[in-house]
């Protein structure tokens, strides 16, 4: 019996690091390049963390988006962010190496109507300075093996190493 490997299970991206939100005031607010497709998998996670970040900032919006498209087409909150929603803005992340953890099920998008991809969605709005924020997607649990697709690139752009290969 051949077992399954994590590589098998999960997808890892980095869809953006150490990006500037201060001066641009958002990350991903119109953007093609974050969205990914939760078509073969089942859960997803998303890791935020601060980079240098100014004292006198905070990260006032912190949520995730779903769309029927890689392209954002008719994207709508998965998540919410204010105050008491799902990202509370009344006690929002501050420092360098703070972080938010965003997770969703497949369940949780609007399948019926198509929706089956998703993004971070995170802003400064009175920023100053430089607040720099990184983001690590992880789609789990899929539903077919996928280290295969994980490895689909140019041949160096990612290499797969395991004891059994």
């Amino acid at each position: 019996m051949k077992t399954r490997k994590l590589s098998d299970e999960i997808a890892i991206s980095l869809p953006f690091t150490e990006t500037d939100i201060g001066g641009t005031n958002s990350s991903g607010s119109n953007d093609a390049l974050h969205w990914v497709s939760m078509a073969e998998f089942q859960t997803f996670l998303c890791l935020v963390e601060l980079g240098t970040w100014n004292a006198t900032d905070d990260l006032d919006t912190c949520k995730l988006e779903q769309a029927t498209s890689s392209t954002g087409t008719g994207k709508k909150d998965l998540t919410t962010s204010g105050s008491g929603s799902n990202y509370d803005t009344a006690a929002p992340v501050d420092a360098d190496g703070d972080q938010v953890i965003l997770e969703v099920s497949a369940d949780d998008l609007d399948a019926d109507n198509g929706f089956n991809h998703v993004r971070v969605y995170l802003a400064e709005a009175g920023n100053t300075g430089v607040d720099n924020v990184s983001a690590v997607y992880l789609r789990a649990n899929a539903r077919n093996a996928y280290s295969n697709l994980n490895v689909a690139a140019v041949t160096g752009s990612k290499v797969y190493v395991s004891v059994n290969t």
